[in-house]
């Protein structure tokens, strides 16, 4: 999803959605994140389908390689807000109602404004790597939160995350996954040395 912040930069976020009847969409951010604030603000986004892995690696990881998203962004002809050039697909939406703002996730009810149908894609064989890579994108972005509360579960994203970086090794090595897998792994490997040198220290 795809919203203007306050300084008029883009930001994406990976996220789910869920249809609606009545061509709406509803999606369910915490409100600490940018996407919330930037919903509440200008009222309106973009919902962008992707099937690159580096894509959701870009915007998931943002302290890791959100400079690669530079560049990746255009204005929408439908709504206030940017759309990522590489989208196989893109929603244009605009918020209706907001549902539990006293909670730390929130309801967003948003309309269908335009619909921008998939473009013709190159067909590729089927490799393992890029779904390995989502899986390992997946298991980073909880890395910290489960870090903070409970290391054995901590530890065992970290052991997923290598599981999946060593298939990519294997499958496709020396391409731009696997640098994203070490990158990932490293990052992991960082955050949970980090909490667990806090638990020994208190």
């Amino acid at each position: 999803m795809c919203t203007w912040n306050p300084d008029n930069t883009p930001n994406a976020a990976p996220m789910g959605i869920t249809p609606m009847r009545a061509g709406k969409i509803s999606i369910h951010p915490y409100t600490d994140t940018s996407t919330y604030r930037n919903l509440v603000r200008t009222g309106c986004a973009t919902v962008n389908f992707c099937s690159d892995p580096l894509l959701y690696y870009y915007s998931a990881l943002k302290f890791l390689k959100g400079a690669r998203l530079e560049g990746m962004f255009k204005r929408s002809d439908a709504v206030d807000s940017p759309e990522l050039r590489k989208a196989d697909a893109i929603l244009s939406v605009r918020v209706d109602r907001i549902i539990g703002e006293e909670d730390k996730r929130v309801l967003f009810e948003c309309k269908i404004i335009s619909i921008k149908e998939p473009r013709p894609k190159r067909v590729e064989p089927y490799s393992r790597a890029p779904h390995a890579l989502m899986e390992c994108i997946i298991h980073a972005t909880r890395i910290r939160p489960y870090a903070q509360s409970d290391l054995n579960k901590a530890r065992r994203l970290l052991d997923l995350v290598e599981h999946h970086r060593s298939i990519i090794s294997r499958v496709s090595k020396h391409s731009a996954y696997a640098q994203a897998a070490d990158e990932i792994y490293t990052y992991c490997k960082e955050v949970l040395s980090k909490y667990e040198a806090h638990h020994k220290d208190a």
